[in-house]
């Protein structure tokens, strides 16, 4: 018999030395596996509500607070949405309206409508601000119309159009934990999160410098008839010539996929377009439409 310490399996009986994985991926991890085991519940989120310490509601001042998506009919939006990106729904304030669980920035669909009046195909912006009652004064000052502010469950807000008719809101509220760092913390991080905003405006110049003055934008100017939004989460850009279609004033939403072939297949699988998928500086990039026509893009990085 062979002595017992030469046996080839006493290398099995060793302590495990465990090993620390990436917090990154650790992080990401986590998030996931608690999706895929906790089932949101049926109940309307607060706007002000983390999800696994994500701060949904932006953290400075001039930063995304929350996007109202408006589209024709609310049921489609849901099924095609659900399909493409994953997203699960609560309901909303009303039977026309519904939140995306999960989602950075915070999001609502909404079907009619828009709280100022009128109806828009597309992204209406939030945004975060340190003093609403300064905010509401400089709209005022630079050409935009905002209605009185006034107490929300989630925040003191305002409704309004800039300069250029586009609309917006604004939102006051308690300022969240610092932003943590999990890699893309400007760009999404997950599947289905905002990757990116194109702003659509005729007049740059209008458009930087009513939106300088409202929420503090500072800008890196780009290509010719584009600009660089600075330090804002998620990051934004203003031009006055899309891809995406005619050069109607509005939001161009952008969203974060794993596998953007996939994605891909899945926008004209739910009735919606694809183009081919493009590699850029930053990653993979497809031009999109829902079934809606509403243009959106796809990202990859």
């Amino acid at each position: 018999m062979p002595d017992r310490h030469d046996e080839p399996l006493d290398a099995l009986r060793t302590p495990v030395t465990p090993l620390a994985p990436d917090p990154g991926f650790a992080s990401a991890l986590r998030h996931r596996l608690m999706q895929a085991t906790n089932p949101p519940t049926r109940k309307e989120p607060s706007v002000s509500t983390n999800v696994s310490n994500r701060p949904r509601n932006g953290v400075h001042h001039g930063d995304v607070s929350y996007i109202t998506l408006s589209v024709p009919d609310l049921a489609r939006g849901q099924a095609f949405y659900g399909h493409v990106l994953g997203w699960r729904f609560s309901p909303g304030s009303g039977r026309h309206g519904a939140q995306v669980d999960d989602v950075v920035p915070m999001i609502g669909m909404w079907e009619g409508d828009q709280p100022d009046g009128g109806t828009v195909g597309g992204a209406v912006l939030g945004f975060r601000v340190d003093d609403i009652n300064a905010a509401v004064a400089a709209v005022r000052a630079h050409g935009g119309v905002v209605n009185d502010p006034h107490r929300e469950p989630y925040a003191i807000a305002a409704e309004g159009r800039d300069n250029q008719g586009i609309p917006f809101y604004l939102h006051e509220m308690p300022s969240p934990e610092s932003r943590p760092d999990t890699g893309h913390p400007w760009n999404g991080e997950i599947e289905g999160d905002i990757s990116y905003l194109t702003m659509v405006a005729p007049d740059l110049g209008a458009a930087q410098t009513f939106y300088g003055a409202v929420v503090g934008w500072t800008f890196n100017t780009g290509r010719a008839g584009g600009a660089q939004v600075n330090g804002v989460a998620p990051q934004i850009g203003i031009t006055t010539r899309p891809e995406a279609g005619p050069a109607t004033p509005g939001v161009i939403m952008c969203y974060r996929v794993d596998d953007l072939a996939a994605a891909a297949h899945r926008v004209r699988d739910a009735g919606g377009r694809a183009n081919e998928i493009t590699r850029r500086p930053y990653g993979l990039e497809s031009l999109c439409a829902d079934d809606q026509d509403i243009p959106f893009y796809l990202h990859q990085f």
